[in-house]
Parts: C-alpha cells; sequence; structure tokens
C-alpha cells in the first residue's frame, strides 16, 4: 500500500472532472478510491479479493461507487461493463500481471481514454524509454505505438506499507483508437519487434534471419534493409518505431 499523501499526485494526474467515469484496478482497503470520490468522480472498483469487495461495499454503500468481485483481466469493458463512452482508468499494478495488464489496455482502448498506473520503476522506464538507451525495448513499442506515456512521479519504496524492495513510479498513458504511427501489417509489425528483441545485442541482420518461418534469409534482409535505409549491422535498440514500421512494410 502506498503512502496516503502520494494520493494526491495520483488523483491529480487524471484531467478529472465532476462526474467523471473512473474504472479503478485493485482498489484494496479503498486509500484511492476515497481520494478520488473526493474529486466527485463516479468510481467503478474491479477487485478480485472477497474480503475487499466486502470491506468497500460497507465502507462506501452511501458513495458513488460501484464494486465488482472479478480479475480484471478477465473483464470486457463493452461487453460486461457496457461502456459505450471512454473512461479513464487508475490502479496500482502488481508486477507479475504488469504485462497483460497494459495488453489488456490496449486491446480496449477504445473505450478508455487515459490510465494512470503505478508501476515499478523498472517497467516505468521502459515505458517512456527513448530509441538508443537500454531501457527501449519491444515492451517500450508495444505500448507507444498506441499510447503517449508521461512520467508524472517516482516513488520510493520507503513509501510503501509494506516497503518492497524497488522503487516504483507513477505513470501516465493517453491511448489513441488508431496507432500514432502508420503501420501497413500490425501482426508482422510486432512479430518482427519481439523476434529482434529476443536477441537485442546482437546485429539487426544476425538478430532476424531465419526466423521461426524460414522465410528471412540474408539476401531477403539486406535488400529490405538498403531499400529502407537502414544499416543492417545496427541493433535492435537504436530503431525508432518509424524505423521498424518501414521494416516491416517491406518485409510484409
Amino acid at each position: 500500500m502506498v503512502e496516503e499523501k502520494n494520493f494526491e499526485a495520483i488523483g491529480e494526474a487524471l484531467s478529472l472532472r465532476a462526474g467523471d467515469v473512473v474504472l479503478e484496478i485493485g482498489p484494496g482497503l479503498g486509500f484511492l478510491t476515497r481520494d478520488l470520490l473526493k474529486r466527485q468522480a463516479q468510481v467503478i472498483a474491479v477487485e478480485k479479493d472477497p474480503a475487499f469487495v466486502s470491506y468497500l461495499k460497507n465502507s462506501f454503500k452511501d458513495q458513488p461507487l460501484r464494486v465488482i468481485e472479478s480479475d480484471i483481466l478477465k473483464v470486457d469493458l463493452k461487453k460486461d461493463l457496457h461502456f459505450k463512452e471512454p473512461v479513464k482508468v487508475i490502479g496500482n499494478i502488481p508486477y507479475h500481471i504488469t504485462s497483460p495488464l497494459l495488453e489488456w489496455l490496449i486491446l480496449q482502448r477504445s473505450v478508455i481514454s487515459e490510465a494512470i498506473l503505478t508501476v515499478q520503476w523498472e517497467v516505468a522506464s521502459r515505458l517512456t524509454a527513448k530509441p538508443g538507451t537500454k531501457q527501449w525495448g519491444a515492451l517500450s513499442i508495444f505500448v507507444q505505438v498506441y499510447a503517449r506515456v508521461e512520467l508524472v512521479k517516482k516513488i520510493h519504496k520507503s513509501h510503501f506499507y509494506p516497503a518492497p524492495s524497488v522503487d516504483s513510479a507513477v505513470v501516465k498513458l493517453t491511448f489513441s483508437e488508431k496507432p500514432f504511427y502508420p503501420i501497413q501489417d500490425e501482426e508482422v509489425f510486432f512479430r518482427l519487434v519481439r523476434r529482434a528483441f529476443q536477441k537485442r545485442r546482437k546485429t539487426l541482420l544476425n538478430s532476424l534471419k531465419e526466423d521461426e518461418n524460414q522465410t528471412r534469409s540474408k539476401p531477403v534482409l539486406l535488400s529490405a534493409f538498403e531499400k529502407v535505409g537502414i544499416d543492417p549491422n545496427r541493433r535492435p535498440e537504436t530503431l525508432s518505431i518509424p524505423e521498424w514500421a518501414a521494416l516491416a512494410d517491406i518485409l510484409a
């Protein structure tokens, strides 16, 4: 649990207006929930633990709070919650579901305008990374294709109880239903990126040749690199998203 003094910064990161609907992931004992309600938000809280669900329903029974007992990764915002207009999402995300949760957000971005997430500092560094850095990787690219990512605040581990072994950070993701970059075939694009970063210490040519489908021989890749003007001896972390998109379009 994060200390209460950090809730204000987390709440302020949401561009809230009175009456806005906020989906809170894993509210636990409702400390952040209370701050959101003070800001006159209508909160829909998805909580997996039945004990927390019972506590929340009893503690906030006279408040504009709807509590749903479910695993957030199994919730379809359109089918299950009947969302039609984009809502705001907020939550303190456990490390073990960070990647699945980010994928869940992106798949449902048509009904999510923005998300404020508290994640481990390592994850925040990867989400906000730029090309040419050690943190830049497949996760950075996957998220930044669909969302603008901002670092809101770093939170030292001592501000949590019980204290974890690592620092955390609050990040803001502002989503776009369409990719921010022109990509002809998103499946080919992300498969190419994942393949390259599995062997990120190798050159692009060596990391991509003879892939699992045996379709990218050295001559094919060299021709593609030449057409898009990318040196095959560069490493995967040096390519920007537009460069990855251009390469994927040629190889598609």
